[in-house]
């Protein structure tokens, strides 16, 4: 930005005009390129190169190409700030014109900052992750491959960071504060969301107007679990880039993790206004619908989310709607799908053993719920694995003790589903005259307060 001052204050010197046109054209082109790059908004830098060109018509051999190439370079970091529209046409220009340009960027490669620059950058962004050679690539610009700015592209090329080369050029030139956004990427991919975040911070620190980075804190503190601050993330991003689908839809479930299931659907329905993310904004319609016992509502939003999304949870999600309409038949089939699905989550396979059981289907209810309490003891012993890292972490306490308590509660869930899971068992034996196995199971919970007298009268049944 200081050299474009710079270059503006010369072009009106008439024995270096043309010069500082050149030079103030190609500042301007670098900082629009390192814009997208870290998905900042845009501040309109390239517009204002080609008006630069256009009033030093002698310029136009020099940059017009350059122009014309910078144009086409992507947005890093999914902020679009363009419609979907003009991204594709930009994509499909690099790509028709791929051949062509990459002969003209290698020619001349060398010769200035902008030509090194965007060789580097348009091969990063148009040519397949199998086919990068970035150390071969920097042959072509000897005179630039050891300047900062060229070193830093070529660690950040395309979606890989080459993290030690940005520490390095971090500690040599403090300047580069955006590196810790770059080095936040490794380490989130890794588990490692402090340290990331630690990264993320530093670089809000330096400019607040960064919806890559607000929207990627608003993630990691969803990952924390810290729900009133991703909203707060994600509520940056989106006065930047209201439109942000990422950002519309991590608010939607951050507001709906936090209870706040009718300001989720007002979000929900931003997405759907603007056709954005429709198979997920019908499915976590779907999930703030039935948290509202709006049961005909949600069960119409998460058949739309069925023609658009293959996984376990819309077919779950679809099971306990239809189980609220006591429509039975339906819902075992879809908790059916969900469990081929996704045989790992427990309480699907609780649900279904219920309905099973309200359809009087006697040996598959037994067979479900005895397999769904394996499940559960064996979701608790790793409950109980993260609950002890969590201690043993440094994490801060309140986010221990949150991190915990949410734990431990879905600990309480499920053993209450796992005592609910044997009386039906034993009701299940029971009603095929399996009297050992029945007594088995209902003398696991003559203790309880829910379960305890029915289970006594049906022991007293099995004498």
């Amino acid at each position: 930005m200081s050299a474009l001052q710079e270059y503006n204050n010369l072009r009106s010197v008439a024995t270096v005009a043309d010069a500082a046109s050149t030079g103030a054209a190609r500042a301007a082109a670098l900082l629009a390129i390192r814009e997208r790059e870290l998905g900042t908004p845009d501040s309109g830098y390239l517009a204002r190169a080609r008006e630069i060109v256009a009033a030093n018509p002698r310029t136009q051999a020099t940059l017009g190409a350059l122009l014309d190439i910078a144009e086409t370079l992507p947005v890093r970091g999914a902020v679009t700030q363009v419609s979907d529209d003009v991204a594709l046409l930009r994509n499909q220009t690099a790509l028709q014109n791929r051949e062509l340009w990459t002969a003209q960027l290698r020619a001349h490669a060398n010769e200035d900052a902008l030509s090194a620059y965007i060789w580097l950058a348009f091969n990063c962004a148009y040519l397949p992750s199998a086919e990068h050679a970035v150390a071969q690539w920097l042959t072509f610009e000897p005179a630039w491959r050891e300047t900062p700015l060229v070193a830093l592209k070529a660690a950040t090329c395309g979606s890989n960071t080459d993290s030690p080369s940005l520490e390095r050029l971090l500690e040599r030139d403090p300047r580069f504060v955006e590196v810790h956004y770059f080095l936040s990427f490794g380490l989130a991919l890794t588990g490692r969301i402090d340290a990331a975040m630690d990264h993320l911070l530093k670089a809000y620190d330096w400019r607040r107007e960064w919806p890559a980075v607000t929207s990627s804190l608003g993630a990691d503190y969803m990952a924390l679990e810290d729900f009133d601050r991703a909203i707060d993330f994600l509520d940056r991003t989106l006065a930047l880039v209201p439109r942000y689908p990422d950002a519309l839809l991590n608010k939607a479930k951050a507001l709906t993790y936090a209870g706040r299931y009718a300001d989720s659907l007002q979000i929900v329905d931003q997405l759907l206004a603007q056709n954005s993310l429709v198979g997920d904004a019908r499915y976590w319609r779907a999930v703030n619908e039935e948290a509202l016992s709006r049961d005909d509502e949600a069960w119409a939003d998460i058949e739309l989310a069925n023609k658009q999304l293959f996984n376990a949870a819309v077919p779950k999600l679809a099971g306990i709607i239809a189980y609220h309409r006591k429509q039975l038949d339906v819902s075992q089939n879809r908790f059916e799908l969900s469990r081929r699905r996704d045989k790992s989550d427990c309480e699907t396979g609780f649900y279904l053993g219920i309905v099973l059981g309200e359809q009087r289907a006697w040996p598959r209810t037994a067979e479900v719920l005895i397999e769904t309490v394996a499940c559960f003891e064996k979701a608790e012993a790793k409950l109980n694995e993260e609950i002890a890292n969590i201690r043993a972490s440094t994490q801060p306490l309140d986010r221990q003790i949150r991190q915990i308590k949410k734990r431990e509660a879905q600990i309480a869930s499920n053993r209450r589903m796992i005592v609910t899971s044997w009386y039906n068992t034993a009701v299940s034996y029971f009603s095929l005259s399996k009297k050992e196995q029945a007594r088995e199971f209902a003398e696991r919970v003559i203790t309880d307060d829910e379960f305890g007298e029915r289970a006594r009268q049906l022991l007293a049944q099995l004498r």
